[in-house]
């Protein structure tokens, strides 16, 4: 029961306990009001810790914790508040039982009633009453004993009543055999999600994901100037895709590197991700996404997980394929051809970056580059025979992200050294040293119906 009436201090007054318990209810109610008009569930962990050797014994045991009972009550384990003893855990594993739930719990507040008792007396109650001596805080000379409450914590099995008790839920133990471990997947109600190392771990793996899909997306982009990228009709999907992924990059590596976040704030961000991400979906609609479930963190954000990692893989079909170039040999670069489709009624085309001028650049590259196969490519050279001829392409198809600086040549698909690249099911290219620091790659340009 809440108070919200504030107690009058009038002259003339007899100061009673009961007078000073409730100034101090009226203070709690007052903040607690507050707290949730302002916060949605404003209660759970801050921290949490649980102790791993003790549960490898068969007994459920708190090394650290704090944060908010649902009543409001605040806790800081082991620093401020008593630790509650180690829960044993074999007598409530049934024969065919394979997980089992835990609980820090409390006696809830009993207005009128007894909320206080002694260690002697063994009462069930909110607090134990204990003797602290403490010192002025202005002459830091005077120690007085100071009666003081502490709080009467429990751990409780899912088995166990909790008719009249605060509770939170705070770990899941899973049985395997004789061991005893912690449900990996399960998260308790929190205050800041960087108390579960499991909403830590998804969150890390999906900024990994954005990080990598937002780099492979950016380089399809066709560059217009130094400094501006540009789109054409075909690549409107990809536009989008890499707008929704790098407008919610910043916001999840926010919360990731702060660390201070609320689980509800997390879920904000990754189901406006998600939901975005639906539209490049058949599948999945922002009506499948989880709601937001305080008392089952792990589950919720679980789903959501799942169905994110989904919804990334999701590719937007490109009807072109890169193969960077790479040095094996001076002067000697090549890749290898994965797929017999990268062959078949395609088109291909070299381009090339290097640190020369341009129409140097345009008039060089047909006349002393070589491509053929990887086991062929050396004997060209050593021949002085022509590799498969390059015609200057100065304005490549639009479905081929154009870069700055690069210049594009299309191969022409025939004659002895592009049999040789068929039957090798690879490709090289001899870029002599008349090109200063080079950076080469062969882009296949697949049929629309591919």
């Amino acid at each position: 029961m809440r108070i919200l009436q504030p107690v009058i201090w009038a002259k003339g007054a007899f100061l009673t306990p009961q007078h000073l318990q409730t100034q101090d209810r009226f203070v709690e109610s007052v903040l607690q009001f507050r707290l949730e008009a302002l916060n949605f569930r404003p209660w759970g962990f801050s921290t949490l810790e649980i102790d791993h050797e003790a549960l490898a014994s068969g007994r459920f045991a708190l090394h650290s914790a704090s944060g908010l009972m649902p009543d409001g009550l605040p806790f800081e384990i082991p620093d401020v508040d008593e630790a509650p003893p180690a829960k044993a855990l074999a007598e409530y594993f049934g024969p065919d039982q394979k997980e089992l739930d835990v609980y820090l719990a409390i006696p809830s507040y009993r207005p009128a009633g007894v909320n206080v008792s002694s260690a002697e007396r063994g009462l069930d109650t909110r607090y134990v009453s204990i003797v602290k001596t403490m010192r002025d805080e202005n002459s830091g000379l005077s120690e007085k004993p100071v009666q003081m409450a502490k709080k009467n914590f429990q751990l409780l099995a899912e088995g166990d009543p909790r008719r009249g008790r605060t509770a939170i839920r705070v770990g899941r133990v899973i049985k395997s055999g004789d061991q005893y471990e912690l449900d990996p997947r399960f998260a308790p109600p929190l205050l800041r999600y960087a108390a579960s190392p499991y909403l830590v771990s998804i969150v890390r793996r999906l900024i990994e994901i954005l990080s990598a899909k937002s780099a492979m997306l950016s380089g399809m982009r066709r560059q217009k100037n130094q400094s501006l990228a540009e789109f054409t009709v075909a690549d409107i999907a990809n536009f989008w895709l890499l707008y929704t992924i790098n407008q919610h990059f910043p916001s999840l590596r926010h919360l990731l590197e702060s660390k201070h976040g609320r689980p509800e704030e997390l879920y904000a961000v990754l189901s406006s991700l998600a939901s975005t991400l639906t539209t490049f979906s058949l599948t999945v609609q922002p009506k499948d996404l989880p709601e937001y479930d305080h008392d089952e963190l792990g589950r919720c954000f679980g789903d959501l997980d799942e169905k994110l990692r989904t919804l990334l893989e999701t590719v937007v079909p490109s009807n072109f394929i890169s193969l960077p170039l790479r040095p094996t040999r001076p002067s000697i670069f090549a890749a290898p051809i994965f797929e017999d489709k990268y062959l078949e009624r395609t088109k291909m085309y070299l381009a090339i970056k290097a640190e020369m001028n341009e129409a140097e650049l345009i008039q060089k590259a047909p006349a002393l580059i070589k491509i053929c196969s990887a086991t062929h490519v050396e004997h060209l050279i050593r021949q002085a025979l022509p590799g498969v001829p390059l015609t200057h392409t100065p304005s490549p198809p639009s479905s081929i992200p154009i870069k700055l600086d690069h210049q594009y040549f299309s191969l022409s698909q025939s004659g002895l050294a592009w049999e040789a690249i068929g039957r090798a099911r690879n490709l090289a290219a001899y870029i002599p040293g008349d090109f200063p620091e080079p950076h080469a790659e062969i882009i296949v340009l697949l049929p629309e119906s591919n």
